[in-house]
């Protein structure tokens, strides 16, 4: 109890003191002057463990220490309430005393509104139809890259700063359209194909306009793809189609036979020259026009064909003969550089093999059916009349079904856009425009399958004449300088003879077989051409349908083209000897009886090693001039397109000097000294050793360059 009263007393006076406010010096004393509290007696072991310390207790400190209380928080501001002030006293105490508000800002006085300039609205985005739109594969160059193209493509790429773009990540890529377009900073998304081609990147890269032929739907481009090769098969069938009638038709005129086998020979030099020209003049106006105008000149000749059955009419037939050749011409150059404006990379090969297939089988095949209808009393005209029925099908298919597929997907922006070439096929009032070139085309509207909008859409665009581009030296020497090509001309050196001499043997057939000893009426002349029918498919789908593979191995694997020239040296070999020197045996006369009997003429040899002859020329034609003038423009190029256009050019540069050398052969072979076989024999040993010769030569050569 003791104790407990001296800890309370200290208390209570320390608590006193400090109360009334003084400086606590007799308090102090007064406390010391107590003797201090003995220290406490301990418990037992057993009482300690039973007893619970009180709250108290766990407060309660010895009176040396402070008090082992928490401290008071710290008086924190608030936004609108005034702040506090701590102050210590002389005896230890802290005391808080609140501080006045802080005085606010006055409030804020609005500044004078000042009227906003009178500036003109942004320019609105370009729309879709005016935007420079070049595919990507007009860009990049075709050919394996340099250091010299590496470098020149960098320092333009810095010249520009444009960005690098990723093609590692997941997100769609974009392309830069070209040159122009980039420093506009236009850029597009990369297309791709459809189903099975969806991983596919389009060559070449659509524009955004519908009108483009590349944007058709698949109806459109089928319509037009089998309406052109409606054509090319009617063409190929009047090609040959004196063939087998070539000994009557002399008899008929009263003619020498070669003036009877230049109706075969004149149409061929003709188509070759209206070709060249349908091939310069569809750069500045495009294809269409010459479409429409080949197939009037060659229904008109085909018409005039089938009246010209009587004595004294050669002069007849033979202009009708000259309007047919007038409208060969847009068929054998244009027809492949329709197919390029149409279909992309990845389906153009199987409509090429198609247009190969449809060439050879139709000048092949109709011969044979053809005999067959010249055994009738009307004569050879009636194959002219039963062709000139199918006219019911091949008029509205080229007039509503081959729109024109020229089309410019490179252009850019400037202020006389309007007076630039554009694409496009809105025609101001169903007529041409006062510049006539094309106009941007309208946005795409709901389609309708069957409706009077879409019936007057579609013939809109359907003019003999809408496209135009401004003439310039460079566009009309594009061609020409394309047949000059070294390429070109060696791969006619090393094909034209196998190729003239299968035409020099066909017109030369009626000739020989006709006349006595053997007498053979045009159906059974016919039957001869059997074997070029179908050999000469061989190579023609070999080497198109498997183009793909077949230019791979061309490229990989050295010396090919030496073993596929040689293949077709070998071919034409043995059909010009065998076939010239077995009928000269077979059919000279015996010196004993002065006549020949022909008992020793073998008619289906003939016609096999005829049909070697065919497949040898078709393995040089279809299995170098192709993959060649391929690898040729990929590496003389500088972009996508211009490998496109040199290839149709190039192409028909070889095809130009062979149908001048085809009509030429078959004009000037036909002599009187085949009727005593003498000349025959000669002719096969002369022109097969010396194109054996030439053909080493010039495939070495052409094998330089190829490779």
């Amino acid at each position: 109890m003791g104790q407990d009263l001296g800890i309370d007393l200290r208390k209570e006076l320390g608590l006193r003191g400090g109360s009334n406010g003084n400086d606590g010096s007799s308090t102090a004393g007064l406390i010391e002057s107590f003797p201090p509290p003995p220290p406490p007696a301990k418990e037992p072991h057993h009482m300690m463990a039973k007893k619970k310390p009180s709250q108290s207790s766990l407060n309660s400190t010895s009176p040396t220490e402070p008090p082992n209380r928490p401290l008071p928080p710290r008086p924190v501001s608030k936004l609108g309430g005034g702040l506090s002030r701590s102050t210590t006293n002389a005896s230890g105490f802290t005391a808080i005393t609140p501080l006045p508000p802080p005085s606010l800002p006055p409030p804020s006085v609005p500044p004078p509104s000042v009227p906003a300039p009178n500036r003109p609205p942004p320019p609105k985005p370009l729309p879709l139809s005016v935007r420079p739109q070049v595919p990507l594969g007009m860009n990049p160059p075709t050919r394996p890259g340099t250091s010299t193209t590496a470098k020149t493509t960098t320092s333009a790429a810095t010249a520009m700063e444009l960005p690098p773009v990723s093609t590692t990540d997941s997100k769609p890529r974009m392309s830069w359209t070209s040159t122009a377009a980039s420093s506009l900073n236009v850029r597009r998304r990369i297309k791709y194909g459809q189903g099975k081609y969806s991983s596919v990147e389009l060559v070449p890269q659509p524009s955004d306009d519908p009108d483009d032929p590349l944007n058709w739907p698949t109806w459109r481009k089928e319509v037009n793809f089998w309406s052109l090769m409606l054509m090319v098969a009617m063409t190929g069938v009047t090609k040959t189609i004196f063939v087998t009638v070539n000994a009557q038709v002399s008899q008929l005129y009263g003619v020498s036979y070669t003036a009877a086998a230049a109706l075969t020979g004149v149409p061929l030099i003709l188509s070759a020259i209206t070709g060249l020209g349908c091939l310069i003049a569809a750069r500045m106006v495009g294809k269409r026009p010459f479409y429409l105008g080949s197939l009037i000149s060659f229904f008109i000749g085909t018409v005039w064909s089938t009246n010209v059955g009587f004595e004294g009419a050669y002069g007849q037939c033979m202009a009708a003969r000259v309007f047919q050749g007038l409208g060969w011409g847009a068929w054998d150059a244009l027809v492949l550089g329709s197919i390029q404006d149409t279909f992309f990379e990845h389906e153009r090969n199987i409509k090429i093999t198609i247009h190969a297939i449809t060439t050879t089988a139709t000048l092949w095949f109709p011969p044979i059916l053809g005999g067959v209808a010249s055994q009738s009393s009307a004569g050879f005209t009636l194959q002219f009349t039963i062709l000139s029925s199918f006219f019911a099908l091949a008029i509205p298919a080229i007039a509503l079904g081959c729109p024109e597929t020229v089309f410019d997907r490179a252009y850019t922006l400037s202020a006389a856009a309007s007076a630039a070439p554009t694409p496009g096929t809105g025609l101001s009032g169903l007529g041409l425009t006062g510049t006539g070139r094309y106009k941007t085309s309208l946005p795409l509207a709901p389609y309708r399958l069957l409706s009077w909008e879409t019936a007057c859409t579609y013939l809109a665009k359907l003019h003999p004449y809408t496209y135009s581009t401004p003439i310039s030296p460079s566009l009309l020497l594009q061609a020409p300088r394309a047949m000059l090509a070294p390429t070109t001309l060696l791969l006619f050196l090393v094909s034209f003879l196998p190729i003239s001499a299968l035409w020099s043997f066909s017109s030369s057939l009626s000739l020989i077989f006709h006349p006595l000893p053997l007498s053979l009426p045009p159906s059974s002349i016919g039957l001869f051409f059997f074997g070029p029918f179908l050999l000469s498919l061989i190579p023609v789908i070999t080497f198109n349908y498997f183009y793909r593979k077949y230019s791979t191995i061309f490229t990989s694997t050295p010396k090919t083209h030496l073993f596929v020239t040689a293949l077709g040296l070998v071919l034409s070999f043995i059909g010009i000897l065998t076939f010239s020197l077995h009928i000269s045996s077979s059919l000279t006369p015996n010196p004993d009886s002065l006549m020949a009997t022909g008992a020793k003429v073998n008619l289906p040899a003939v016609g096999f090693v005829f049909g070697l002859l065919a497949m040898g020329a078709a393995t040089l034609e279809h299995g170098l001039q192709r993959v060649t003038i391929g690898e040729s423009t990929a590496f003389t190029s500088r972009n996508l397109g211009v490998k496109m256009r040199n290839e149709v050019d190039m192409g028909f540069g070889v095809e130009f000097y062979r149908k001048v050398m085809m009509g030429v052969f078959v004009m000037g072979t036909q002599t009187g000294n085949w009727v005593v076989f003498e000349g025959l024999r000669d002719w096969g040993l002369g022109w097969g050793l010396r194109w054996w010769f030439w053909g080493w030569v010039g495939d070495g050569v052409v094998g330089g360059v190829g490779g």
